[in-house]
């Protein structure tokens, strides 16, 4: 499948017009990781946007010295979008589960091509929000569901005692 064809199946460029497929394309840099490979390590600077063209990367991070798998992202997703918003490092590491392939846009690039063609742009916008908003509609139910196992706990007596042992 050419690259523009796969481009217009993710969900940030669906509503790309063909040339601007094309033009996104061009600018797309492919990279193969092995099971097991870092694609990008948390804190350390992303200055690209990265779609998953094929394989499966785990998405985790270092929580007071343990590595919390958060999700794992497959075909079609694309990660890497915060450091278009703001010039900042890696909240997290993306690691390969299987053998994958991931195309990355240089933000330079990407930017340029966002301000020469602005009605690209505000499509690409409004689909970047589009899917914060959902993202962050998920973190909201995951916190959700954080807080019921907490207030159980709290209010389970047997946890409270084996609790307060464990602080003395």
């Amino acid at each position: 499948m050419e690259t523009a064809d796969f481009l217009k199946s993710v969900g940030l460029f669906a509503e790309f017009e063909t040339e601007e497929l094309q033009k996104l394309s061009s600018m797309m840099q492919a990279a193969t990781f092995h099971p097991g490979d870092i694609i990008l390590e948390e804190g350390n600077a992303n200055r690209a946007l990265h779609v998953l063209r094929s394989g499966r990367l785990r998405v985790v991070r270092q929580v007071h010295g343990s590595e919390v798998a958060l999700c794992d992202l497959m075909a079609g997703q694309t990660f890497g979008e915060l450091s278009i918003i703001e010039d900042c490092v890696a909240s997290a590491s993306l690691r390969a589960v299987t053998e994958a392939e991931v195309l990355s846009a240089p933000m330079n690039e990407l930017a340029r091509f966002l301000t020469e063609a602005p009605v690209a742009g505000a499509k690409f916008w409004r689909a970047i929000s589009l899917d914060l908003r959902r993202r962050l509609i998920q973190t909201n139910d995951v916190v959700a569901r954080y807080f019921e196992v907490n207030r159980a706990l709290i209010e389970n007596p047997t946890f409270r005692e084996a609790y307060a042992m464990c602080l003395r």
